[in-house]
């Protein structure tokens, strides 16, 4: 067996995993959703499931978008619009690791009714937005290390609203996150003029 046949069969899984967690989340509550639960939805031993995930929170939230800051050293040298710079490397970050729209749509559900899966995943976008706003002092320089954080929670904040936008149906394509990335920041830029 190939490396990325086993790749491929793990990424599977794994996500066969987590699309039962949500189900068994949506269905009982997250309190009341167990790994035993979870496996059996899933059809594997609750071992299996311990071989892919540590808890059920990880299982239901699957593995949060990071952002390479090596792969995103480009925006550092940049000479391009800075917003369109931003919305250029956010939106490469999605492409990576290609979000599935029923999956995402579960999530969101599940958050929304878990404030404490709500905190995870705040910390999530706090961790992006941090590799973010290093590049981006990096680029605009030391002194500008609070407005380097600004734009990146923008930024962030925009990727975050555009992927729900899509995960709803509100908007059609990937490439559309990318799009609306860019018009929120746009949009908001305007509003400071």
């Amino acid at each position: 067996m190939s490396t990325n046949l086993r790749d491929r069969r793990r990424r599977e899984t794994s996500r066969e995993i987590q699309l039962a967690a949500l189900n068994v989340a949506l269905r009982t509550g997250y309190g009341a959703a167990t790994t035993e639960a979870i496996a059996a939805e899933a059809g594997i031993s609750p071992r299996t499931f311990f071989n892919y995930y540590c808890n059920k929170q990880a299982a239901i939230l699957g593995q949060p978008p990071v952002l390479d800051v090596e792969a995103g050293r480009w925006i550092v040298t940049s000479d391009g619009p800075l917003i369109d710079d931003i919305s250029r490397l956010l939106g490469e970050m999605l492409c990576e690791d290609r979000p599935d729209r029923g999956i995402l749509k579960r999530i969101i559900q599940v958050v929304d009714q878990t404030p404490e899966l709500l905190a995870v995943f705040r910390k999530s976008m706090d961790e992006m937005t941090l590799a973010l706003s290093g590049l981006l002092e990096a680029r605009l320089g030391r002194d500008m290390a609070f407005e380097a954080r600004l734009l990146a929670e923008l930024g962030t904040h925009a990727l975050s609203n555009a992927v729900k936008a899509w995960a709803e149906g509100t908007i059609c394509s990937e490439d559309d996150i990318r799009a609306m990335t860019r018009d929120q920041l746009d949009r908001v830029a305007k509003l400071l003029c």
